[in-house]
């Protein structure tokens, strides 16, 4: 069984670490912002979006605490889970990882084009509201957005 590991965030203003299963981010624990000083001043946070759709969370007295806390949360939570929950959360990171990507290069989406000319997969250009230009490369369009996820 793959056991939880955690990474500090190193991006947090305030400690915090990211609890992960195998690749898949499952949840935090970290300082809390804004709290008085009498409080509890850590907390956890226990499932992933999407993927998940129980998730929990909750305040600690210490890093121990919400790490058993968390943990506790977690052996109830994980029984429940398929791999199709996992690919879900893996599917959506690679999708933002490629929109990412396609930015720094300076490329825009193309929901972000504002044309109604289209350039095929297939390399032809057609504009997109003439319906008889349109029709012949649906099909091209289908297979590109089955194949690498990004709607055209």
């Amino acid at each position: 069984m793959t056991e939880l590991a955690r990474r500090r965030d190193k991006d947090a203003p305030r400690e915090k670490w990211d609890i992960y299963y195998d690749d898949v981010r499952v949840g935090s624990i970290g300082q809390r912002a804004g709290v008085p000083n009498h409080v509890d001043q850590w907390e956890w946070k226990c499932g992933f979006y999407p993927g998940c759709d129980r998730s929990t969370a909750g305040p600690a007295g210490s890093f121990d605490q919400a790490r058993a806390a968390l943990e506790a949360e977690w052996q109830q939570l994980l029984p429940t889970l398929t791999e199709a929950n996992f690919q879900a959360w893996r599917d959506q990171r690679d999708w933002i990882a490629r929109k990412q990507a396609m930015w720094e290069r300076g490329e825009k989406l193309p929901s972000q084009q504002p044309s109604s000319l289209m350039r095929c997969p297939c390399g032809a250009t057609f504009d997109s509201h003439r319906p008889a230009e349109s029709q012949i490369h649906t099909p091209h369009i289908y297979a590109a957005q089955k194949r690498d996820g990004i709607r055209r």
